[in-house]
């Protein structure tokens, strides 16, 4: 059997081959690795690495803040998974945020869409203040205001989060 000189380098090259030595990642680091490569993780989610400083600024989870009362104000954070404009929606943009306790479904009236457009279109993860609007089985946040929070989620690891949202026009 012939061996190209070539191959025979390589497998010289395997034997003397030193080991590397890398520094172990934070949990919060992996999990943004993690979003980055694939869109998600299997260790935890991002907003849970948050979530105290959420907590302290009065930003409720999504599965808490949607088990509110019909008409009760709230706040509450997630990454955008959804932004959906249909033409027969008048100017309303609907949003599905997640976060570490599940989904909310965000309403965002043409007024507050036209104020806070750039950062609708633009933010990977947001605050939404509003009132949450319950008709029967099926709960919604109407959206007062919004917050671009995807500055914070660079806190979580030492690389920026690239969460790829998944948009449906």
């Amino acid at each position: 059997l012939f061996r190209s000189p070539l191959f025979a380098a390589a497998d010289a090259r395997e034997a003397v081959e030193p080991e590397v030595a890398l520094a172990p990642m934070s949990a919060g680091a992996e999990v943004v690795e993690d979003y980055g490569h694939v869109g998600l993780s299997l260790r935890a989610h991002p907003l849970s690495f948050l979530r105290q400083c959420l907590a302290a600024r009065r930003i409720r989870p999504c599965a808490e803040a949607t088990a509110l009362k019909d008409g009760r104000r709230t706040a509450l954070a997630g990454l955008i998974l959804v932004r959906q404009m249909p033409a027969t929606a008048t100017g309303v943009v609907f949003v599905t945020i997640e976060d570490e306790t599940g989904i909310a479904n965000l309403v965002v009236w043409r007024d507050v869409y036209e104020k806070h457009r750039r950062i609708l279109l633009t933010a990977r993860m947001i605050a939404a203040h509003g009132k949450v609007q319950r008709e029967g089985e099926v709960v919604h946040v109407v959206v007062a205001r919004l917050e671009d929070l995807t500055p914070d989620l660079a806190r979580i690891g030492d690389a920026t989060l690239d969460v790829r949202s998944r948009d449906f026009h």
